[in-house]
């Protein structure tokens, strides 16, 4: 039980962010940390449709940034150890303020370039674009967050928009998948396209036809149980691994995963 004062965020529907003047679709995991930013230092309880309880940021929840971002505002590469001493409201609260998704590792970069194991790949939903450039890959995003439609939702909800790399070209995945015919597809944290006819799924009405991606490829996604749990593509054959040097910004409590399709 947290005592003193407390500030309480509404919950969402999981599929659809409504805002007074629209409504669009949207990936639930956008807004797991809605709101969860701190204005003051007392005590923040936080609870969202996209958590599995709440968590309590206090003066001892740290700011990590200094760690973990480069001399010119970058997130750095760092292994798995040093994120087993962060708490998962120091990993949201970093994810969070500054647009990360998936807190890359030199274990995760190591897996995926055995996985690689030389043939030709690519990033979709790339963001940062440090995982890309960590594999020698290209890099590659839609750049949906710059657009103003979805720009000022994220804004209003107390998320900080991703910061795009410069190595990151201005491509949605079927578009770089037509211009670089890649043997390997690899993602971290990207959403589903959404479709209506499947409400329940959720996703994000600009996301990726995942589907289309599998098709002749393999695709490698990095991602979280809960959070990626309504993927229409779970339904076809795959394997998939729990990693315990995987780290991102869920706190729901579930497992982050690294799940692979192979399609001819």
């Amino acid at each position: 039980t947290v005592s003193g004062n407390r500030q309480k965020v509404a919950s969402r529907r999981p599929a659809t962010i409504a805002l007074s003047h629209f409504s669009w679709p949207v990936a639930t995991h956008t807004f797991e940390y809605a709101r969860f930013i701190p204005k003051t230092s007392q005590t923040v309880t936080t609870s969202t449709s996209a958590f599995n309880g709440s968590y309590a940021l206090d003066a001892r929840t740290r700011d990590i940034s200094a760690d973990v971002l480069d001399g010119s505002g970058r997130l750095r590469i760092l292994p798995a150890a040093y994120w087993a001493t962060t708490t998962p409201p120091e990993r949201g609260l970093f994810c969070v303020r500054h647009g990360v998704y998936c807190l890359a590792t030199e274990e995760l970069v190591a897996y995926l370039r055995d996985a690689i194991a030389g043939r030709s790949a690519i990033e979709i939903g790339a963001g940062n674009g440090v995982l890309a450039e960590a594999l020698g890959i290209p890099a590659t995003d839609n750049f949906m967050q710059t657009w103003p439609k979805y720009r000022s939702s994220y804004e209003g909800a107390g998320q900080a928009c991703v910061r795009y790399g410069q190595n990151a070209l201005g491509l949605d995945a079927q578009a770089a998948i037509a211009r670089y015919d890649p043997a390997v597809v690899i993602a971290a944290w990207v959403t589903h396209r959404y479709d209506p006819s499947e409400h329940g799924r959720g996703g994000n009405e600009v996301g990726v036809q995942e589907q289309d991606v599998i098709a002749g490829r393999e695709y490698i996604l990095v991602g979280n149980e809960r959070v990626h749990r309504s993927k229409p593509i779970w339904a076809v054959p795959h394997s998939i691994i729990y990693p315990s040097w995987l780290y991102s910004r869920a706190v729901n409590g579930t497992r982050d995963f690294i799940a692979r399709w192979k399609t001819k």
